[in-house]
This record gives structure tokens, sequence and C-alpha cells, in this order.
């Protein structure tokens, strides 16, 4: 597993606010392994979703060390989101699929902008880029990385949201960093 731009995670610790590492659904196991490093740092809560899927991938964070909070756009979200802001408010950090739990694939949706505008934490995109990896037929094509596979991880760098923005500043950030993340994981569209 290599780091690119790890510098920019560097930069946001010092500044001692929390951070949310969004990154989109496909890349949740890889994100996982991936900020295992980080994890060790600050403990890390990901959102998983209430599914019967939900339950499997969060049997496997926590075997990783991770804690979870479970909810999604769908079933128990609003629960989901303060208790990422509870997380954190106690000094923890968080990470969410920035194109939530039921796509579609590739598409921004604005929870963690809002999480970031509510609790002061700063944003941190991140993707994963692998040499030999199995997609899934899911909507989120979930990559899979084989044995051997050479492993990237890009982080962008962090956006900080200011508490008093109006709707139009929120959507140019999310159409920025849903840029971002795309240019991350080498996704022209």
């Amino acid at each position: 597993m290599e780091y690119r731009n790890s510098e920019y995670l560097d930069e946001a610790y010092q500044t001692g606010r929390g951070m949310i590492f969004v990154f989109w659904h496909g890349d949740l196991f890889f994100a996982g392994c991936a900020g295992n490093r980080e994890n060790k740092k600050r403990k890390i809560y990901i959102l998983t979703s209430k599914s019967r899927d939900g339950e499997v991938l969060t049997r496997f964070l926590h075997k990783l060390g991770f804690g979870t909070v479970r909810g999604s756009s769908y079933q128990g979200g609003l629960a989901g989101f303060f208790s990422l802001h509870d997380k954190l408010h106690i000094g923890a950090n968080t990470a969410l699929a920035l194109d939530g739990s039921r796509g579609p694939r590739y598409d921004a949706k604005p929870g963690a902008i809002m999480l970031a505008k509510t609790s002061g934490a700063l944003l941190v995109p991140g993707a994963i880029h692998c040499s030999l990896k199995v997609s899934l037929k899911s909507w989120d094509r979930c990559e899979i990385p084989l044995p051997f596979s050479r492993c990237q991880v890009r982080i962008g760098k962090p956006v900080s949201v200011s508490r008093d923005i109006d709707r139009e500043e929120l959507e140019k950030i999310r159409k920025s960093l849903e840029t971002n993340l795309l240019e991350l994981k080498g996704i022209t569209r």
C-alpha cells in the first residue's frame, strides 16, 4: 500500500480539528484497509447501513479496529448523522461514502458537507486505486483487491466548511468535492 499526498493529512492533524474522510461507496473495503494507519492515530467511526450487507461490513470493520455508526439515507439517516456528529465532538474522526448508500454512483450527496458545517470538522477526500481487482456487479461496482495487487491511496486537499454558508455555496463545495474525488479515482466525465 502506497500513500500519495499524505502531507495533506499531516496538515489536517496540525489544525487539531476533527476529520471526515469521504470516499466513493465502491471503495469502502479499500477505505477500511487503507484507513487502518489513520485509525491508529485517532479512532475513526465509519457510517454503515442497517441492512444485512451493512452488518457484514460492520463486523469486518470491527475486526480491523474501526468503530461504526449505523444508518443510511434510507434507514436511520438522522440518527446516523447525529451519532457521527457526537463522535467528532469527543475527538474521533469519521468516514462515510460521499455517494450515499444507494447512489447513483459517483454522485456526491450533501450529508458530509452538512456534517462538516455543523461540527467544524475538515472534509478529507480519499480514493484508492489497485492494480489488480475484481469489481462486483452491484450499483457501486465495489472493488475488491486481488492478492499481490499494488494499491495506491490518494488523499485530496482538506476542505473547510463555514458554519454560515448558504445553499449556493454548499452546492459549489459539493460539486468541487465530487470533481476532486473523481480526479483522485482517475475518472473523467
